[in-house]
């Protein structure tokens, strides 16, 4: 990819590299906790798809200023049509329809989804699978989500995840309290969670500790989903071998749920009871 004329950032940069080559996918997830950051990445792709350059994106081709002002016929930004903000059956329906047509100027046509993880209801998902995994060629859908995990299992294992965060630079004391529970988790024994859980007694620790351990949750998805993860080591892999996908999620939801009542004044000695409890139920159901 050239980047010679695009102004990201350099773990933005870093990240798009890994789509080098002719091979982007035809269902990409891009994931990050800043909306305009993806918007800016989603538009470099769009602009990557329907460049005439040999060296993409030229930025300088009639292609590539059409798709940097976002106004690039090929190139739909899909908005919500009803007051709830979110997309509709009908409007799904629409684009399943469109993505069949050819493109007009291009030789890509490209939908882009503007927080999907927020928009893309339960049925509107099930009815975009088949077009996820049965896509017409050169068409290709960008989904731009601050969390993939709240989407369907079955939309991730159709897409490749490419997360555009910064580097986390966490406290050592959380990293070595994250990876003792999410190996706690995992072991047969209940007492090496028990003792491991403690760390969350130290409540300025638990959003940290909570958001590490939902970094290794969410790279174990991404494992078993076939993207590539932001970690890719022995906790992750760890994971995947006592949990399945839908345990994997149960266990980020869960996570979710604990940082959220240690922000509402919850007794820090009955959320590491419940806590344990509910993570070894989840782990260890069959």
């Amino acid at each position: 990819m050239n980047f010679s004329e695009c102004t990201l950032s350099e773990t933005a940069k870093h990240a798009l590299s890994e789509l080098s080559g002719n091979n982007i996918p035809h269902a990409l997830i891009l994931e990050g906790n800043n909306p305009d950051v993806l918007m800016d990445c989603a538009k470099f792709i769009t602009m990557y798809l329907v460049c005439t350059s040999d060296d993409k994106p030229c930025g300088k081709c009639g292609q590539c200023h059409k798709a940097s002002l976002k106004e690039h016929a090929d190139i739909n930004y899909v908005t919500p049509e009803n007051k709830s903000k979110s997309y509709s059956i009908k409007q799904m329906r629409k684009i399943i329809q469109d993505a069949f047509i050819m493109p007009n100027e291009a030789d890509a046509k490209i939908y882009v989804f503007e927080a999907a993880d927020k928009r893309l209801s339960t049925v509107v998902q099930n009815s975009f699978l088949k077009l996820l995994e049965e896509p017409p060629k050169n068409v290709y859908f960008i989904l731009l989500c601050e969390s993939s995990n709240t989407l369907l299992t079955t939309i991730l294992s159709r897409c490749t995840v490419l997360r555009i965060n910064s580097e986390i630079e966490a406290d050592d004391d959380c990293v070595e309290g994250a990876k003792a529970i999410l190996n706690g988790i995992v072991s047969p024994r209940e007492y090496d969670l028990l003792s491991a859980i403690r760390v969350l007694l130290k409540k300025d620790k638990c959003e940290e500790v909570f958001t590490l351990i939902n970094l290794w949750l969410n790279s174990s998805l991404e494992i078993l989903c076939d993207a590539k993860p932001f970690k890719d080591d022995e906790i992750s892999r760890k994971i995947i071998t006592r949990c399945t996908k839908e345990q994997i999620i149960k266990l980020i939801e869960l996570t979710n749920d604990a940082n959220l009542k240690v922000k509402q004044n919850i007794n820090m000695n009955l959320l590491t009871t419940w806590l344990c409890g509910e993570y070894r139920r989840i782990s260890w159901q069959r």
